[in-house]
């Protein structure tokens, strides 16, 4: 499967390396297994681009910062 996500301006592995989130001009994040390819899950909240993603230490929760000024937090189920 693909999905069309337009510019990505970040990137982030999650702790275990088995997800990878990309945040987009499209003002959403996708969250990819790395070993499919596969979208596992999409991310909305923002008005704007996605400027930043990091994930915590555990990878159990997602940060992640907009042009329009917010900062969003996600709760990220394995």
């Amino acid at each position: 499967m693909t999905v069309d996500v337009g510019e990505v301006h970040s990137l982030a592995f999650s702790p275990d390396g088995k997800t990878l989130a990309s945040g987009c001009a499209a003002a959403t994040i996708y969250l990819w297994d790395v070993h499919t390819g596969e979208c596992k899950k999409t991310l909305t909240g923002y008005t704007s681009w996605v400027n930043s993603i990091v994930f915590s230490p555990d990878g159990k929760t997602l940060v992640s910062g907009g042009r329009d000024g917010s900062v969003l937090l996600w709760e990220i189920n394995p």
